[in-house]
């Protein structure tokens, strides 16, 4: 047990499982709860308030008091008349869903479905979905008429596209979808611990991207139809003067639990003014007596002056014989959906979406501080760590408070300081001879675990500069690969190389052999150093022997999985080489060097020429003559020598029963 459990590979553990709970931690609450904890400090000390010229207007209890719920359509068409056409609201934005005909009342369905196309400012609501097999979704031929029933234009810009996007929509009445003038999503997102922070301004149902509610809305109100949307960015067309939405992307889950990628951006919240709202509210029932009062000819309760001009929202809000529509955000426990869609359309009126520093900004902070901990502080004390983490806290509020739109999250870094804080002082208690684990370290990087225990009886063989040597060298690819490759995807051709490498790379070793290089499907293996050897050339021989007996079995299973037929050639030389470390100090690599390496290559070469698969120099030859069967192919070309020379094709070992 010991012996497994080498302080480096408990450090190496301990180091694993202490950043993969430092990452969870900081991403699913650590900034998040910063980000919530800075929001409602804000929105409370500065007093933010939302803009007047967006109201809502909410079937509440008092509503439900007076007219038992369900209503009837032609109520809801009357707050619509009255708010567009008497009072002269710029923007309607119904959140309810319209999703079962009203069998109990069928003429007011059919009044409602044709007072919605007399109304050019009213904006309806859908729910997306990932799947349309469901009885509860719009056939597919209908989802045509979504991009129809958008006010605007979304000019995909682009790079990645290939997400998961939605398929379907709840079910929609036939007579509502022919008569609405404007539609719009209303999903609202939540985060893994069920906050709200993030709204999705657009979506993409198959391949076409539709607005939000919240965006059809400003569209309306601020008369621009076209935006584009790039990676980082939703703009509007005229090069991102009026409306610059910073926005990332994330798979969340649509209405029914589904998997679904979602193009979202940061809510920049404000001060609530009651339990649910953080926007002026009136109750449904007071716009209906004040419609039903107009048309009597008596004052109304409610001044058109309360919704001229303005966008308003209207939903439903209530625990009386119905629902509450809520979700939690950072600034209230219940949060009215219909005001969390209004908050976003003040985000796009005022152009102030919330935005946090990039992830790779993130990293270097982290970064930075990680080498401060580990390499620069040598006596680095808990009581620094304590005020650099409240200095980070203070400059991150700072940063919030002076421009609220910018949010550096400041608890990755810390977290993070404090790891690297923790394992080097795990390291300085278990770490014993730095030297061997340094050797080790290095020399795990480009020769077997049984190879390495051998090179370490002779540590003096570590360092900068070499000897030279007779080595035998190997060098094994496939033919033809890089056609092979062309007609596979990429993952195929992955899948195809590490099936291959990790079958011949063990029996390298098993011969006391490294892999000094992989060349794309070609690997360079040597015999004879860093492990002093007398029969590399032999070994050498039956390492590729084997290789051959093990790429067959590998060819015929390549095969039976419907993949190509892979052959492979094999390059054998052996000569004097310079042989050792090349680099820096710091990081140096171990290679061999000279023409017998190249002469390795160009022997494999003519396995193709001689429609042969193993081939060894006639100097490898004289090593092994008494050993092998072989086949003699006299006073061969090969290029940079300046006589023919004689190679052989390999048989067999003698002896052996392959």
């Amino acid at each position: 047990m010991n012996k497994i459990f080498t302080p480096k590979l408990t450090i190496i553990l301990v180091f694993i499982c202490i950043i993969i709970s430092t990452y969870f931690i900081s991403i699913n609450f650590c900034d998040n709860k910063v980000t919530d904890l800075f929001t409602r400090t804000y929105v409370h000390l500065f007093n933010k308030k939302a803009s007047e010229n967006i109201v809502l207007v909410v079937i509440d209890n008092k509503s439900l008091d007076k007219i038992k719920w369900p209503w009837s359509r032609d109520i809801i068409s009357d707050i619509f008349d009255y708010l567009e056409f008497i009072c002269g609201a710029k923007v309607i934005v119904f959140h309810n869903l319209v999703v079962f005909p009203d069998t109990y009342n069928p003429k007011s369905d059919a009044y409602f479905y044709k007072n919605l196309s007399l109304h050019n400012k009213l904006i309806n609501s859908y729910i997306l979905l990932n799947s349309n097999l469901t009885g509860d979704v719009l056939p597919p031929e209908f989802l045509e008429q979504f991009a129809e029933k958008s006010n605007i234009n979304i000019i995909d810009k682009r790079i990645n596209k290939n997400i998961s996007a939605y398929k379907g929509v709840i079910k929609l009445p036939k007579d509502f979808l022919k008569n609405v003038k404007i539609l719009g999503s209303s999903i609202i997102q939540e985060d893994k611990d069920e906050n709200v922070r993030n709204y999705m301004p657009v979506v993409q149902l198959n391949d076409k991207l539709l607005p939000s509610i919240a965006l059809s809305a400003y569209s309306l109100y601020s008369d621009i139809y076209s935006f584009t949307l790039n990676d980082d960015f939703l703009c509007s067309y005229d090069d991102c003067k009026s409306l610059k939405i910073p926005i990332f992307t994330r798979k969340g889950r649509d209405y029914i639990g589904n998997s679904v990628f979602g193009i979202l951006s940061h809510i920049n919240w404000y001060k609530p003014i009651s339990d649910y709202y953080t926007h002026n509210t009136y109750s449904a029932i007071d716009v209906i007596d004040s419609y039903n009062a107009y048309k009597n000819g008596i004052i109304p309760k409610l001044s058109s002056k309360n919704f001229k001009d303005k966008i308003v929202v209207i939903g439903l809000n209530a625990d009386k014989n119905v629902w509450e529509q809520l979700s939690e955000t950072p600034v209230l426990k219940k949060h009215a959906d219909i005001d969390v869609h209004a908050t976003v359309i003040d985000n796009m009126i005022n152009n102030s979406f919330l935005s946090t520093i990039k992830d790779d900004f993130t990293l270097l902070i982290t970064f930075i501080f990680s080498i401060l901990v580990i390499w620069g502080f040598k006596n680095f004390k808990y009581n620094l760590l304590f005020t650099t983490m409240l200095s980070l806290i203070y400059f991150s509020y700072f940063v919030f408070q002076y421009n609220s739109n910018i949010l550096i999250p400041p608890f990755t870094p810390i977290v993070t300081l404090y790891v690297c804080a923790f394992l080097k002082k795990i390291y300085s208690l278990i770490t014993t001879d730095k030297t061997t684990e340094m050797i080790k370290h290095a020399m795990g990087k480009y020769i077997s675990k049984d190879v390495m225990k051998k090179v370490l009886l002779n540590l003096d063989k570590l360092k900068l500069g070499g000897t030279r040597t007779v080595v035998t060298i190997l060098f094994v690819d496939i033919r033809n690969f890089t056609k092979i490759s062309e007609e596979l995807s990429p993952q195929d051709v992955t899948s195809i190389l590490n099936e291959y490498f990790s079958t011949i790379e063990p029996i390298i070793a098993k011969y006391h052999g490294i892999v000094n290089k992989y060349m794309g499907d070609g690997v360079l293996a040597i015999f004879g150093e860093p492990i002093k050897c007398q029969s590399h050339a032999l070994n050498a021989i039956s390492c590729g022997v084997e290789i051959i007996k093990n790429v067959k079995i590998l060819r015929e299973k390549l095969i039976k999985d419907g993949k190509p037929k892979i052959e492979i050639g094999i390059g054998i030389n052996t000569g004097e080489v310079f042989a050792g470390n090349i680099g820096t100090e710091e990081r140096f690599e171990y290679t061999i060097i000279g023409d017998n390496v190249n002469l390795a290559y160009r022997i494999e070469a003519y396995n193709q020429i001689l429609k042969t698969q193993f081939l060894i120099s006639e100097y490898t030859y004289e090593f092994v003559k008494n050993y092998v069967d072989v086949v003699k192919l006299t006073h061969v070309t090969i290029k940079g020598k300046s006589k023919p020379i004689n190679i052989y094709e390999v048989l067999n070992i003698k002896n052996k029963n392959d």
